[in-house]
């Protein structure tokens, strides 16, 4: 881990992944679980990149980083991915 990988250990398991428009996202939790962390990478690429720490609402994800689309996104993962558990 570097440290501008947000603290997210990618040999775990995440709390959600979905891909949007050829690029994968990955959702952890960070910040001893008081922060959501995302990360992108490339469709059909192993390496992940941070972007940025969110919070959970528990309905929405809150961040300035991402567009409302991606956000929209992510929520309904995290959401589904919250069910199955």
């Amino acid at each position: 881990m570097s440290s501008n990988d947000g603290g997210v250990n990618y040999d775990s398991n995440p709390v959600a992944e979905t891909a949007i428009e050829g690029t994968e996202y990955r959702i952890d939790s960070g910040k001893e679980g008081t922060a959501i962390c995302v990360s992108t990478r490339p469709a059909g690429s192993w390496d992940w990149s941070f972007v940025c720490e969110a919070r959970w609402d528990g309905s929405d994800l809150r961040t300035k980083a991402l567009e409302r689309s991606v956000r929209t996104h992510l929520s309904r993962a995290i959401s589904s991915a919250m069910q199955d558990a």
